[in-house]
């Protein structure tokens, strides 16, 4: 056997690969937060992903895939707001009850003793949270309003778009929560080390006084 390959590799050259394979998580997934958030395709970050995340994130990167296809941003979904927002005070064409429960089983709706505001007032508030990227409090807004349930499938979208926004952070806890190894000490060879082969150094005689 050729003790090359039989021994085993040295820490100080296990250390760079881990750092190098947290440094690709990271940068990995920011780079892919901001090409989905663009609505640009992945292109060479494909791979790099599936390396980097594919045994770990595996729902995560199902979802992100999703997303690149449909390339919903904070624009596109603004702007598919806006051609909605004239249904949004008109009357449901299902019950609200039974809207409600819908909206219920995605997010949690809080309920406010302070007057609502007019309905150009939500329309433009909501429309505000969406260009900012806070589209999950955008829904909860929209699902407030008297003709929501003609608002379903702006909200479907929303929710597929917030669902990725939680893909991307899993991504980024996970390539966090890699462990850096820690610089391996240096310690110094002792004299009896420090000495090899058959010839010692020769101590030099103190000359007398």
């Amino acid at each position: 056997t050729n003790p090359m390959l039989a021994s085993p590799v040295a820490p100080q050259i296990l250390q760079p690969i881990a750092d190098s394979a947290r440094t690709e998580a990271m940068l990995v997934a920011m780079a892919t937060r901001r090409a989905i958030n663009a609505g640009a395709p992945l292109g060479d970050l494909g791979p790099r992903i599936e390396t980097a995340f594919g045994q770990s994130q595996p729902q995560a990167l199902a979802r992100i895939k999703a997303a690149e296809k449909e390339g919903m941003t904070p624009v596109k979904l603004a702007a598919e707001f806006d051609s909605i927002a004239p249904q949004l005070s008109r009357e449901p064409e299902m019950s609200w009850s039974r809207f409600r429960q819908e909206i219920l089983t995605m997010f949690v709706l809080h309920t406010s003793d302070a007057p609502p505001p007019t309905a150009d007032a939500q329309l433009q508030r909501t429309r505000d949270l969406v260009l900012t990227g806070n589209v999950e409090s955008a829904i909860r807004l929209v699902a407030t309003m008297p003709g929501a349930a003609n608002a379903r499938d702006w909200l479907a979208k929303a929710r597929r778009y917030v669902e990725t926004q939680r893909a991307l952070d899993s991504l980024e806890n996970a390539a966090l929560s890699m462990p850096m190894v820690a610089q391996q000490p240096v310690i110094a060879p002792t004299p009896d080390e420090s000495v090899s082969g058959e010839n010692p150094v020769a101590t030099l005689p103190v000359p007398e006084s």
